[in-house]
């Protein structure tokens, strides 16, 4: 009997195309037999921990171009969230034309503030690049 893998997808839903390519890995990741727990950190009203999970997967939106920054729901979120400790974790953003790798860098910063272990960190522009990010960590059923 194979072991399930139990993934979490971290994600803002204020952008539309940052939910759609989180919902597609979301579908690739089922499809290859794991667990997967959206957790949209608008809906959120309690900490979420993430310790039964084997991966976790944060998504955010590059917010302001030259500075770099992503979205405050995600920041938020993570600094309630526990069960951080050691956890394998993926960054993984939407490009924008300037600020996409100060955004990844501060994304895995907050990660690893909480004891994550970022594993891998991605600019994700759409679904081949989805697609490739996932097939790197999850092996098909």
């Amino acid at each position: 009997m194979r072991n399930l893998l139990r993934i979490a997808f971290v994600y803002s839903v204020k952008d539309k195309r940052l939910v759609a390519l989180t919902r597609y890995m979301m579908d690739l990741c089922e499809r290859a037999g794991c667990s997967v727990k959206p957790v949209e950190v608008e809906n959120m009203t309690s900490p979420v921990n993430f310790r039964p999970f084997d991966l976790v997967l944060v998504g955010a939106q590059v917010v302001s171009a030259f500075g770099g920054h992503i979205s405050q729901e995600v920041v938020n979120f993570l600094n309630s969230a526990t069960g951080m400790e050691g956890k394998r974790s993926i960054a993984y953003v939407l490009p924008s034309f300037f600020g996409t790798d100060k955004a990844l860098k501060r994304l895995m910063a907050h990660m690893e503030r909480l004891g994550a272990f970022v594993v891998d960190f991605e600019a994700v522009r759409g679904e081949r690049e989805a697609q490739n990010l996932i097939e790197r960590h999850v092996k098909r059923g």
